[in-house]
């Protein structure tokens, strides 16, 4: 365990480290949707190369993260954590000043590479940095910060364009390089332990093609979300310009809605059924995706936070579903919907940048969320009624946060029975 300073009781300074760092990676990260605009005024970039863009942001974010966890065992979680805040800081530090396609689509990778090795490190740093059985405290801070750079950093990346053009980051990257040189010459850190504890091998044993109708469920929520996250910003800027502030409110919105909406419905879980719960959610998600290339520009971050609390804030409620018989911990569960899931979804917007081209943004986010978010809704008809849904929905909704799919509360690994 980690030997630290201790703040609000079972808080280290260690978590509040790794929490400001987050605050400033996520935000950072997020900054890409409201600053596609601005990438395809400067380089030149169609549709189709926006939305692979994406796809490349989102998905190296997910898929990397079990080459993170590898990496993590071998190199030890400090290391890795302070790797992948350095390599995010300049990825996307440098964003704001692309002027060709492929600088963004190298930065947005490189930052996606950091963006994974950094979650699962740094969540087991805050983990162990509490006493036995009282992580769930420094974990929420943790993923709580990040929610909160989600929201607020990328609208102020997009409001500093104006003024400090290609360095529009520059702000908000300092502060993160600050604090991850900090945690590099920090005795605590250092003296953490490098092994992360890992989960029961049970789950291995268990029948995958169960898993099937959940995963894909997850994936084209995701797909929808994603649409709708990364098209709506460029279907305002083409009404009200491209550094326009409903552009950032909008996605602030998402982001934070996104959060507090998987809380709600997993509170929600508890007066109802796990799959009543999930189809009311993503159907009202689906059908204000639908509604809102056609409304009024002033409804937008209200379509986009009913869209967020509804198609993220069901992803949390998979996880139980996801859950294989048999398993000790909902960290498995986790990077399958958070990861693997997250990580299809976001491969899959780039066929939805290809029908951009032809359709234009509007009617491709549509049709997206038509057969998509159809297509998910069936699926979840299909799912069965798992034991636990409430207990097992709510530890998943507080430790989520939205990283590009990351799960960071698989990092925090619970203690294997004897």
């Amino acid at each position: 365990m980690i030997r630290a300073n201790r703040f609000l009781g079972t808080v280290s300074m260690v978590a509040i480290a790794a929490a400001a760092a987050h605050l400033f990676l996520d935000g950072l990260t997020g900054s890409l949707i409201p600053l596609q605009a601005v990438i395809r005024s400067r380089t030149g970039a169609g549709p189709a190369i926006l939305g692979f863009l994406v796809s490349v942001a989102l998905a190296s974010a997910s898929l990397f993260q079990p080459l993170g966890a590898r990496l993590a065992q071998r190199f030890g979680d400090d290391s890795l954590a302070i790797t992948g805040a350095l390599l995010t800081a300049v990825s996307y530090g440098l964003l704001p000043a692309v002027v060709h396609p492929a600088q963004a689509i190298a930065a947005v990778a490189a930052g996606g590479l950091g963006s994974a090795m950094f979650h699962h490190a740094a969540g087991a740093l805050v983990a162990r940095s509490a006493p036995a059985g009282q992580e769930s405290l420094p974990v929420a801070v943790f993923s709580a910060v990040g929610m909160a750079g989600a929201a607020l950093v990328p609208v102020a990346v997009l409001g500093s364009v104006t003024s400090l053009a290609g360095a529009a980051a520059l702000p908000f990257t300092v502060p993160l390089l600050a604090v991850a040189v900090g945690l590099l010459f920090s005795r605590t850190v250092r003296s953490g332990a490098p092994q992360v504890r890992r989960n029961s091998a049970a789950s291995a044993s268990v029948n995958q093609p169960s898993m099937t109708m959940p995963i894909g469920a997850a994936a084209l929520l995701s797909l929808t979300g994603i649409t709708v996250m990364a098209s709506t910003p460029l279907i305002l800027a083409a009404d009200l310009g491209t550094t326009h502030a409903l552009l950032g409110y909008s996605v602030a919105a998402y982001s934070a809605s996104a959060a507090a909406g998987g809380i709600l419905l997993a509170l929600w879980v508890r007066r109802a059924k796990l799959r009543t719960v999930m189809l009311s959610a993503a159907a009202a998600g689906v059908l204000a995706s639908l509604a809102m290339p056609y409304l009024p520009s002033a409804w937008t971050p209200v379509l986009m936070s009913v869209a967020a609390a509804g198609l993220s804030g069901t992803l949390p409620l998979l996880v139980t579903s996801a859950k294989k018989a048999g398993e000790t911990s909902v960290g498995p569960a986790f990077a399958r919907i958070l990861g693997v899931a997250s990580g299809l979804g976001a491969i899959g917007y780039t066929a939805m940048g290809l029908l951009q081209e032809p359709f234009g943004y509007g009617p491709a986010q549509t049709l997206t969320s038509a057969v998509a978010g159809s297509a998910a809704l069936v699926l979840l008809t299909r799912l069965p009624e798992p034991r636990g849904s409430a207990e097992t929905a709510i530890h998943a909704a507080l430790n989520r946060c939205p990283c590009g799919g990351c799960a960071c509360s698989t990092a925090q690994q619970e203690p294997q029975p004897v």
